[in-house]
């Protein structure tokens, strides 16, 4: 495996234009962008693509006059009225940047006056806290808010009852070394486990799989009860004694405040495909003390896939996508018999993909950000059968006669978990058919 680090140009406004689907992603949010007009409306009109529920879920605005910098404490009386006109706001998110520091405004302590006035959380976000990285994720904004989040989760759970094990089955699968024949004593107190992650039907889904072998799931940052409407209120305990699950790669942030509070984090694979949900509820399973096997289970989620995996294997698919599943979703292609042409990420964080990485293969160049005209020059050169990108790269792609999947289009069908390993699998086949019904065309 080649790793390559090209430092291209980056969609510096991605976190940003980001914001406006952290209301869909986390139901009771206000969110609140804090600048310039021209950061409004970059905010406002670049995000329409990326988050679908943007008119359903509207941002709300601060408008800062460079002429005329607001008087302290006129900010937190914006937000204090904001809320008024909300219905039922459960946590207040306040993104501002570099722009609103330079005007000498102190947004933290203009939250920290909102937040006792309210009796609500209210977190400061900065959309780009690194102003040396040339490289950032669409979905960076998003951890930083899920690393807030569990800044506010409660530390500890009242006294529960112990879980009740299932008797261990033999054998294992991705890992033999989780333990064979040993049966978990009934009974035992084990610890709770908290998912992470911004996608509910994943967190549902997966939690799910990880009760039927056993192991406790206290719930999922954000709240996953569909009732609740909250973000903050019915969140699971995260402190010492907690193990906490990341869903996402990317959510390097969030993981790294959950250790600081004293939990555990599972390094693991992406529960991504076939392949990387089986070595999740296993390794999950294990940083509880419960030593199970999916083997089966993986089986026969791959002898239901054959049928698409006829479709898949042999075509040569080239990754250049922006949102830091790419690693796992190659590895699943891969797994599937599809030829991986190379792997584009904007970041490469080896720590939290190491497995990934690991699994991943020695054939397959993996490129950190990359420059994107460099890619679409690798991409005319090796013309794959398809190219999964971003909305950047989309059109002149396709404009020089490339097929193409969006990463977007395979967010919002929902790619954890085996039911994602099918979803995933069933929309590149659904391309490629579509795509020869109209090479088929007499025209």
């Amino acid at each position: 495996m080649t790793i390559l680090n090209e430092s291209g140009v980056p969609d510096v406004l991605s976190p940003l234009a980001a914001a406006r689907s952290l209301p869909a992603r986390l139901p009771g949010a206000l969110v609140m962008v804090v600048g310039t007009r021209t950061e409004a409306y970059l905010a406002q009109t670049l995000s329409a693509a990326l988050s679908p529920d943007a008119a359903r879920d509207p941002l709300h605005y601060m408008i800062l006059d460079a002429d005329k910098p607001p008087e302290q404490g006129q900010m937190a009386s914006r937000v204090i009225e904001t809320c008024a006109g909300v219905s039922n706001p459960r946590i207040v998110f306040l993104i501002s940047g570099r722009s609103a520091e330079m005007m000498g405004v102190d947004v933290r302590f203009e939250a920290r006056v909102a937040a006792r006035r309210l009796e609500l959380p209210v977190m400061v976000l900065d959309p780009d806290p690194d102003p040396r990285s040339r490289s950032c994720l669409s979905t960076s904004l998003e951890d930083r808010a899920l690393a807030a989040l569990v800044e506010v989760c409660r530390e500890s759970a009242p006294d529960r009852k112990p879980a009740s094990v299932p008797a261990s089955k033999r054998g294992g699968f991705l890992g033999g070394f989780l333990g064979r024949d040993r049966a978990p004593d009934r009974g035992v107190r084990r610890s709770p486990v908290a998912l992470l992650g911004t996608s509910r039907g994943a967190a549902v889904d997966l939690s799910a799989d990880l009760r039927r072998v056993g192991v406790e799931v206290s719930g999922s940052v954000p709240a996953i009860e569909p009732s609740s409407g909250s973000v903050a209120g019915e969140m699971p305990p995260i402190g010492e004694g907690t193990v906490v699950a990341p869903l996402d790669p990317h959510l390097t942030a969030a993981c790294r405040t959950a250790e600081g509070r004293g939990a555990k984090v599972v390094r693991t694979l992406s529960p991504i495909g076939v392949d990387g949900t089986a070595r999740f509820i296993q390794d999950v399973a294990a940083a509880v003390g419960i030593s199970v096997s999916e083997m089966g289970r993986a089986r026969e989620a791959w002898e239901s896939l054959d049928p698409l995996r006829n479709r898949i294997r042999g075509k040569r698919v080239f990754l250049a996508g922006d949102t830091g599943f790419e690693l796992a979703l190659a590895r699943f292609l891969a797994d599937a018999g599809a030829l991986v042409i190379e792997v584009g990420t904007p970041r490469l964080e080896r720590r939290a993909m190491s497995s990934d990485l690991h699994s991943l293969g020695a054939g397959v160049d993996v490129v950190e950000s990359p420059d994107g005209w460099g890619q679409i020059g690798r991409i005319d050169a090796a013309r794959p059968d398809v190219v999964i990108c971003s909305q950047g790269l989309y059109i002149p792609l396709v404009s020089r006669g490339h097929l193409c999947r969006t990463s977007l289009d395979l967010r919002r069908i929902g790619i954890h978990g085996y039911e994602g390993a099918r979803r995933v699998l069933d929309l590149l086949v659904q391309t490629f058919e579509r795509a020869e019904a109209l090479d088929a065309l007499d025209l």
